[in-house]
């Protein structure tokens, strides 16, 4: 997999997935060499619920002997810019309003491409119309340098156990494949509006 086409993909499809609606999508899609597999992600908010998707996750990578996995998600997101602040430090003016991002992550076994995206909305109905490149949150990282923010995704490419052996989080990933969002997030797109 050529990963810088493969982030620029990604791009556009978290796009066009927003363009026109309320809020971004949060979800990831499973990049296997046949197809991908989207998974709706219902929440990151927890502990708990990063745990969870991250069994969740690796459990479908696995099922499907994918080699990278793209997680897609809105946030509000604060930037200071470096006048800002200096000025802060000086007096304690009010805080930079939080902007609507959407994040647009690849994981690999190797590295972490990492794009952010200001969302445009139109100001009468506050749909999405577009999206502006933010440098400050785009960036690559190699897999041991991945900001912690990520870390909840640090078991996607651990080695599976050896062969016949089962172990916990084994049991754990086999009970998640039979949760019904999952399972039925394992078809490829076009193959799931038939289910």
């Amino acid at each position: 997999m050529n990963q810088p086409i493969a982030i620029d993909e990604l791009v556009s499809v978290a796009q066009g997935e927003a363009m026109g609606e309320l809020d971004a999508p949060m979800m990831a899609i499973v990049l296997s060499s046949d197809q991908s597999y989207d998974l709706p992600i219902n929440s990151l908010e927890t502990e708990a619920d990063k745990a969870r998707w991250a069994l969740i996750l690796r459990a479908a990578r696995e099922h499907v002997e994918a080699d990278a996995v793209a997680v897609l998600y809105p946030a509000w997101t604060t930037i200071k810019s470096k006048r800002e602040k200096a000025v802060e430090r000086e007096e304690d003016a009010d805080a930079p309003s939080p902007i609507d991002t959407l994040f647009v992550q690849l994981h690999t076994r190797d590295r972490i491409y990492w794009r952010g995206f200001e969302q445009i909305r139109d100001p009468r109905h506050q749909r999405i119309i577009g999206f502006k490149r933010i440098g400050a949150l785009s960036s690559d990282y190699d897999r041991e340098e991945a900001p912690s923010v990520a870390a909840w995704l640090n078991t996607l490419f651990e080695p599976l156990p050896d062969e016949g052996e089962e172990t916990e989080v084994d049991r754990e990933l086999a009970d998640l494949l039979e949760e019904p969002e999952v399972s039925a997030a394992l078809y490829p797109r076009q193959m799931r509006s038939m289910h």
